[in-house]
């Protein structure tokens, strides 16, 4: 059916209709009132890949206009210096894009304080970990006094993929120092929001624990199949269209609730529909696309990345009807030449990276979708 499609199929996009995430929306509303008022809050989001993590970031953004916001975008680094010339490097060009020439060069006047080696602009500063001048936490420091000394006004920071930050700055040696500085000591406003993957804040087993309490981190819960429904056939009216009842339980039973693979059944389910109420079956018949997709994005960098042992041990809980029970898979793997204790070793391995769930004493593979593309690739069956 000729229909301009309008979900989006890439990564971190913001969709046409963003649904759902009031607990968040509310949460994030709070802590901007506290900023407004002089007393900012930090907050941090977890949650899987494909949850929204990038988007809830761009709402929020949208959320402050009246404040400014800067993000910095997934990266990774080797060092302290890199780190430091990347914040620098992103700053300079939010301010660049903003187009305001004062604020530009009253940060530049404060960054060139740091340096007289390399002049801010062009390529930017260069900060270099072997100097013996260089340290890390009051380069931050100097860094965000910068800038909010340039915009003098409250501030937001945005980290998306925050756990590869926490990788080069460590989770307590440098960032909750810092930022203890420059919002308690220098009382200058400004709040830190991020997002990351379940794993951002491993090895924090309690609250109470400085980073913990630092961020208090939250997890991002899946959409609800009434906000499925509203995220997509919201933005088909206008066009006439409609996702059944059933369709819409069908998105919800592969998606899981997760906001981007929404988009994506959304979008292929929307492409295989011959009339404009789009059927269960028109959601299925996009399947091979949607898996198409995340197999490039994802899914083919979880499954190459276990043993043989462990692909077989996934392939014989895929291809089963039900979840299975510890002896059942093992007694299955033995038959495709997988010893009883590889197949407990693989077993554990699997529910260690998240990849099964365990619930009444029975496996199964966590993600419904990673199922499917592993149903696709199976010998087993």
């Amino acid at each position: 059916m000729p229909i301009d499609n309008p979900f989006t199929t890439a990564v971190s996009e913001m969709p046409p209709r963003f649904a759902g995430r009031k607990t968040e929306k509310d949460l994030f509303s709070t802590n901007l009132k506290y900023l407004k008022e002089g007393n900012p809050r930090n907050l941090a989001f977890v949650g899987d890949y494909g949850t929204g993590k990038t988007v809830l970031l761009k709402e929020f953004s949208n959320m402050a206009k009246d404040i400014f916001c800067i993000t910095f975008p997934c990266h990774q680094f080797e060092n302290h210096a890199q780190f430091s010339n990347f914040l620098l490097g992103t700053i300079d060009r939010r301010i660049t894009v903003s187009k305001s020439k004062k604020i530009l060069e009253i940060f530049k006047s404060h960054v060139k304080s740091l340096t007289v080696t390399t002049p801010v602009g062009g390529g930017g500063i260069e900060f270099k970990e072997d100097d013996p001048a260089f340290d890390p936490m009051n380069r931050m420091i100097n860094i965000f006094e910068s800038l909010y000394k340039a915009v003098d006004q409250p501030t937001i920071l945005f980290f998306d993929d925050f756990q590869y930050y926490l990788k080069t700055i460590g989770q307590s040696e440098i960032l909750k120092p810092a930022f203890t500085v420059l919002t308690q000591e220098l009382e200058y406003d400004i709040m830190l929001t991020v997002c990351g993957d379940l794993n951002t804040f491993e090895g924090v087993q309690e609250l109470h624990e400085p980073i913990a309490r630092f961020f208090e981190p939250r997890r991002i819960d899946p959409l609800s199949r009434d906000e499925i429904d509203d995220a997509i056939n919201v933005p088909l009216k206008s066009l006439g269209c409609r996702f059944t009842d059933e369709a819409i339980e069908r998105t919800a039973e592969l998606s899981q609730g997760r906001a981007y693979y929404v988009q994506l059944c959304a979008h292929y389910g929307l492409n295989e529909a011959r009339n404009r109420q789009i059927t269960p079956e028109d959601v299925s018949a996009g399947l091979r696309r949607v898996l198409n997709r995340l197999a490039i994005e994802h899914f083919d960098n979880i499954y190459n990345g276990v043993s043989p042992d462990q692909q077989t041990i996934l392939q014989v809980i895929a291809c089963s009807d039900r979840p299975l029970l510890h002896k059942e898979i093992i007694n299955e793997s033995e038959s495709h030449d997988v010893t009883e204790s590889s197949a407990k070793m693989s077993i554990s391995r699997l529910r260690e990276s998240n990849v099964l769930v365990k619930a009444r004493n029975k496996y199964q593979i966590r993600e419904k979708l990673f199922e499917e593309y592993i149903r696709g690739k199976s010998l087993l069956i």
